[in-house]
């Protein structure tokens, strides 16, 4: 065995370097050749088709009609469209602020920063259509733990149906599902203030900046960059938003949440018309590529003007100018966004400044720190407090809180073999999958990093795109793939797909953090007579541990969370948490949330699903926070 493992390195050791690279980047490259890409193609040709089987089995080749006949007589779709782009953007124009002001106060590093970072990252464990549960439970017109409050402090007579009323649903389905963002936003934002350095929040005290000025003219400008992406992320995720709508409103009241990735699911699963749900992928595609080109053009736009406005700041007039900031900012490391900032930097005497006292700023931070604090944690902490209540403490408007636990609802679903199963299947599925995408992302990863390979940018613009598709694109083509296959409602599919989707992904990621190991420990290793294979495993693997480990902490709280594919590939034997959740026979809450389950069945229902991932959160968060930081935001 020594000599066939001796043999096989040194003939990878007499390999060029382009050769080496393709051979162990292979294995991901051929899985998203074979089950990633030819889904996203064929979708472009589904589109052209008319395949409706609910009517009949015919398949006639109708070109353009899809798109320009059929699409135009759709109202109902042709509405889902303008509410799609404003219900992504009104989730954006939450998220940020609320991200921004969480990440400013972390950046502050006061004491429980550690803790209140943990509550941070709560919503971002649960799965959006958990999320969609949850927030239902509280708003529920029956024992809604809001409907109690205000009736408990004599706001209201009567228990409000906020779910039915049009207004209030869309608020808070935009709440609801900013809730699931704002932690990876905040998390990039935080990232991105840590790099503003201290020298030039110290010139600008010495100039006299308020906390004001100083955020407009160092922070602001520092972080603008970083918050473009935030936007595009955000816009590109919430474009995307179905399964927190699924459970929440189920497109209502009438259609007033009904969007576009709804309507795909819709036309697809219920009305059997494929061709026409391939045309909607299509476009949907194509909104989120111009919204994403929009914003990207705004950047470089801005860029350029800063770049103009900086020219026109010679660097001696910088240098010379009175304010202390201005000097440090055009000499701080010779970066052009420092530079850009002190072009930008009024250098105007002035004489009335208003400035918040320490202590009352102090307070107020603390204040929106509790209010944040409430915010992330409150929807799970109600939904577990109500888990272990009975029936009649929940159902008491407002509530009447008991300390005789309830522990049943527990008891019910750990015996229940079809809870039990699903559990075991979101395990097999999340480990098999991290597995899986970490032996294949690795070494691609490692080759896009290290070595230059033909076409390594196209390959890793394709990834990119790859990326941006909606999950909701491979539907139509994965499911007919695996009936053809015979591979429904099985574990192997769930983990086929799940790999191809986060292949990726997870190689884009890994690439970032294999760019920070420097090469010369691998000169080093090979001067010293280690192969490349030994290099690989011995040097470079154990200095990217970190990486390596934050990404598949990732990968098994994204598989777990997993929803779309579930609904798609699993029928009866391969039903993961997430699905069984949203459900089968008694357990059925999206349908029949007001009559059973009893509320206390569905929130103990609700915390067996995320507490996995919570626990993961709880003990790994440092690590989560290296890999969505460093990964995503120098990728």
């Amino acid at each position: 065995m020594g000599r066939l493992t001796g043999g096989v390195t040194r003939r990878l050791d007499r390999l060029s370097e382009r050769n080496f690279a393709l051979l162990i980047s292979v294995p991901a490259f051929l899985l998203v050749a074979l089950f990633a890409l030819p889904p996203i193609l064929s979708v472009f040709g589904l589109s052209l088709f008319r395949i409706e089987l609910g009517k009949d089995d015919l398949t006639p080749f109708v070109g353009l009609f899809n798109y320009v006949e059929r699409l135009p007589l759709d109202s109902v779709v042709k509405e889902a469209i303008p509410r799609t782009l404003g219900f992504a953007a009104a989730v954006m124009l939450v998220t940020i602020p609320f991200a921004l002001v969480t990440a400013l106060i972390l950046n502050r590093r006061f004491r429980g920063a550690g803790m209140f970072l943990m509550a941070v990252l709560v919503p971002w464990a649960v799965a959006s259509i958990v999320v969609g549960v949850f927030w239902r439970f509280i708003f529920d017109t029956h024992f809604g733990i809001v409907n109690g409050i205000l009736i408990g402090l004599g706001l209201i007579d009567t228990p409000i149906n906020w779910l039915q009323d049009t207004t209030n649903a869309v608020v808070i389905a935009v709440f609801a599902t900013a809730w699931k963002a704002i932690p990876l936003a905040t998390l990039l934002l935080l990232a991105a203030l840590r790099t503003i350095p201290e020298a030039l929040y110290r010139a600008a005290t010495m100039d006299g900046a308020t906390r004001w000025e100083t955020f407009r003219f160092v922070t602001l400008p520092a972080i603008r960059p970083t918050m473009l992406v935030v936007a595009v992320l955000q816009i590109i995720l919430a474009l995307q938003v179905f399964d927190l709508l699924f459970s929440l409103t189920g497109g209502g009241p009438g259609k007033q949440t009904y969007v576009l990735v709804y309507a795909i699911y819709e036309k697809l699963f219920v009305n059997l018309s494929f061709g026409y749900s391939a045309a909607l992928t299509i476009v949907l595609l194509a909104i989120i590529i111009i919204a994403s080109t929009m914003l990207l053009l705004i950047q470089v736009r801005s860029g350029r003007k800063r770049k103009a406005e900086t020219a026109a700041a010679p660097d001696d007039e910088l240098q010379g100018s009175s304010s202390s900031l201005a000097k440090t900012l055009a000499g701080s490391h010779g970066a052009s966004r420092f530079a850009e900032m002190a072009a930008s930097y009024p250098n105007v005497p002035r004489t009335r400044r208003f400035r918040v006292p320490e202590r009352v700023f102090r307070i107020g931070v603390a204040v929106v720190a509790g209010a944040l604090l409430f915010f992330y944690v409150a929807p799970i902490v109600w939904v577990a407090i109500s888990s272990v209540q009975p029936v009649s403490a929940i159902k008491t408007v407002p509530p009447e809180l008991t300390l005789n636990l309830w522990l049943d609802g527990y008891g019910v679903i750990f015996r229940d073999p079809r809870w039990s199963g699903s559990l075991f299947v979101s395990l097999q599925v999340a480990i098999y999958t991290t597995i899986i995408v970490i032996v294949l992302a690795s070494p691609a990863a490692y080759a896009l990093a290290r070595f230059r390979i033909p076409g390594k940018a196209i390959v890793t613009a394709v990834l990119v795109f790859i990326i941006m598709v909606p999950a909701i694109v491979l539907a139509i083509p994965v499911l007919r793939i695996f009936q053809l296959l015979g591979l429904t409602d099985t574990i192997a599919s769930l983990v086929i797909v799940n790999v191809a989707f986060w292949v990726p992904l997870v190689t884009w990621l890994l690439r970032n953090f294999f760019n920070d190991v420097s090469p010369a420990l691998e000169k080093a290793a090979r001067i010293d007579g280690c192969s490349r294979l030994g290099a690989l495993f011995r040097i470079t693997m154990p200095a990217a541990a970190p990486g390596l480990a934050a990404t598949a902490i990732l990968l098994l709280i994204g598989t777990w969370n997993e929803f779309l594919f579930a609904v798609i590939l699993g029928n009866r034997e391969a039903v993961t948490i997430t699905r069984r959740i949203i459900g089968t026979n008694s357990f059925d809450f999206a349908e029949v949330m007001n009559r059973t389950p009893e509320p206390n069945m569905l929130a103990a229902a609700g915390i067996v699903a995320v507490l996995p991932c919570l626990l993961l959160v709880l003990l790994f968060h440092r690590r989560i926070i290296a890999g969505l930081t460093e990964g995503l935001v120098k990728g």
